[in-house]
């Protein structure tokens, strides 16, 4: 999770410094695409099917360097989306005041958390070895941290900027 959050934190600063898109069209950014694509947001459950499929395929046939590929693609996908869902939480609160999980109805990171499961569980099927707890731990914690961030800010009296 820190080489996310390293990738990340150079994303921010790369914005902050070179880029200088405003937070404001970042976050209608954010919410027209989650509006917008709700259908393409459900279909991600047709790549957990397709991932967990092509696990148990490539897995009776041999090559297992493919689904591996496939299943570390999609975790650490997951895992860094998750992981700027919940900065992204947490930077909009404090900038604009705008509760980005709330407004984008709870199903992206929910989603995203579903597909990490089914790409931790391919990887089990290639290597039963392979740890769940600890990505998935890290996962929930990213998730669910700037949700309580922003519940602990607004009941604390800071209220909204």
């Amino acid at each position: 999770m820190l080489k996310h959050s390293i990738l990340l934190a150079l994303l921010i600063s790369w914005n902050h410094l070179f880029q200088e898109i405003p937070a404001e069209t970042i976050y209608a950014a954010l919410v027209d695409f989650s509006a917008n694509r709700q259908a393409l947001l459900l279909g991600s459950g047709l790549l957990a099917g397709a991932l967990l499929g092509s696990a148990y395929l490539f897995t009776d046939c041999g090559l297992y360097k493919i689904a591996k590929a496939f299943s570390v693609l999609t975790e650490n996908g997951c895992q860094f989306l998750l992981l700027a869902l919940g900065a992204g939480q947490v930077i909009f609160y404090l900038i604009l005041g705008e509760n980005l999980y709330a407004t984008t109805g709870y199903l992206p990171p929910i989603l995203l958390f579903l597909l990490l499961l089914t790409a931790i569980q391919a990887q089990r099927i290639i290597d039963f070895n392979h740890p769940a707890n600890r990505p998935l731990t890290a996962a929930a914690l990213v998730a669910l941290l700037p949700l309580l961030f922003v519940i602990l800010y607004a009941l604390l009296g800071a209220g909204r900027p």
